[in-house]
């Protein structure tokens, strides 16, 4: 019966979320319904056989360096430190218009995630609890950020609108789509005196700076875990669904660590000709 009721529970989801939002949902909750079972508060779980909505095929493309750049050039200067920070820190919208002033240490180099702005524009809490986080942030992120406030200084919110009200989703999605309208203008008119065909620039989304971030860290090396704790993802599968493609492959990876392990025992680099030989049975 309550098996049956949770099928309710995530058809009537899926009318209303993507199929990624619907399965971060039923990871949180199959976390919450196996915790009641092992302190014994119900006698099962009810998430068992719970049909869920397919992924699309679709792998995540992070936009390149030069894709980036190119939007914080074009983004209006009041605005251009956020794509930047977005860039080199892997927050949500919603976290990045959440930021307080007090949220950055400079010192330490660290943005505290503590609160998000909703798109009512009111402010609540994380998206989960693995969303209060502290993210660690490098010179760049931490000179446009100092910047942005040498320009327009702020006693509570770190990013604010030309009329110095708190920066809004509304606002946000306008200047975004001004700046991607710009790109293409810019694309359109160097064609045309170049004389070729203009060429269609990818759809970038804000989310896809998030995506750019997480792809940079893996990239770098950085583990499954590493990348979850950054990003504030509620588990390692969430971030494994979204950005698994990006990591070496196990064949790949399982040669380079080999190949780091063994290389003092490669031909010319560790032992003799005689001891290669002998390793190999052609002793004579």
């Amino acid at each position: 019966m309550m098996t049956s009721g949770s099928q309710v529970l995530f058809k009537s989801l899926s009318e209303l979320l993507g199929p990624g939002s619907v399965r971060n949902v039923y990871d949180v909750l199959v976390r919450l319904m196996t915790a009641a079972v092992e302190d014994k508060v119900i006698a099962s779980s009810p998430c068992r056989r719970i049909t869920l909505p397919p992924m699309p095929d679709e792998e995540v493309t992070p936009p390149t360096v030069a894709q980036v750049e190119a939007m914080a050039r074009v983004m209006p200067p009041y605005i251009r430190a956020a794509i930047v920070t977005l860039a080199g820190s892997g927050l949500r919208i919603g976290e990045l218009l959440g930021l307080k002033v007090s949220d950055v240490d400079f010192k330490a180099g660290t943005i505290r995630v503590e609160r998000q702005r909703l798109q009512s524009g009111k402010i609540g809490p994380p998206k989960t609890a693995k969303s209060r986080r502290t993210v660690p942030v490098g010179e760049v992120v931490a000179d446009a950020l100092l910047t942005h406030l040498a320009a327009r200084p702020s006693k509570e919110w770190l990013f604010t609108m030309q009329e110095g009200e708190p920066l809004n989703y509304r606002r946000w999605k306008t200047e975004w789509n001004c700046a991607r309208k710009e790109l293409q203008k810019a694309e359109n008119d160097a064609a045309e005196r170049e004389g070729r065909k203009p060429v269609e620039l990818p759809h970038m989304v804000t989310h896809d700076l998030r995506h750019f971030y997480a792809s940079a860290l893996i990239a770098g090396g950085a583990s499954v875990k590493q990348v979850q704790l950054v990003l504030g993802h509620a588990s390692a599968v969430i971030t494994l669904r979204i950005y698994a493609h990006l990591w070496p492959g196990e064949e790949d990876r399982t040669r380079t660590v080999m190949d780091a392990v063994l290389g003092s025992l490669r031909t010319g680099c560790g032992l003799d000709d005689r001891a290669t030989k002998e390793i190999a049975g052609q002793t004579a």
